[in-house]
């Protein structure tokens, strides 16, 4: 999370790069923005998520699930499609099987094998949830056009691609 609320001016930026003849004072502000705005917004969803008593994790595996809701799919798919290690998805679902929102499936060959299953719970669950959800989705972006939210979307890809070069 990015907590800073204190963004640095213009001034202080062209000043900071007398110092600092790397830092692009544009770059680090639009960068300091962007990462504020994220933060923020990831804020706020966590609290939304939270009063349906679901941590971003659990809500990401939920709608993952919710895609195909009367189809199975393995552990290990699922993880890499919510992006977490498959460790972690272990103790997603089972919290999300103790609240009855999962079932996990054994394969009739292979006991050593398992599906995870939205239940009739869970899919109750996200919808009554889900409408409130992308209602404030739709109020969040309202502002902005189909051009440029399109453009919103360009930036941010190239934003995305840009960060190959912190993996390194």
């Amino acid at each position: 999370m990015f907590y800073l609320k204190d963004l640095p001016t213009d001034h202080t930026l062209d000043e900071i790069s007398k110092r600092y003849h790397e830092l692009d004072p544009s770059a680090l502000k639009t960068c300091a923005a962007l990462l504020r705005t994220g933060s923020d917004l990831l804020t706020t969803f966590e609290n939304i998520l939270s009063k349906h008593g679901l941590s971003q994790g659990r809500f990401l595996t939920l709608i993952v699930l919710n895609r195909t809701p009367d189809r199975a799919i393995n552990p290990s798919t699922l993880a890499q499609k919510v992006g977490v290690k498959r460790a972690t998805m272990t103790g997603l679902l089972d919290g999300l099987e103790k609240k009855g929102l999962v079932k996990r499936l054994a394969h009739q060959e292979d006991r050593r094998k398992i599906s995870i299953q939205l239940t009739v719970v869970g899919k109750d669950a996200l919808d009554k949830m889900l409408p409130d959800y992308y209602s404030r989705i739709a109020q969040l972006m309202k502002d902005l056009t189909k051009s440029e939210r399109q453009n919103l979307k360009s930036l941010l890809k190239k934003i995305d691609h840009g960060l190959t070069l912190f993996k390194e």
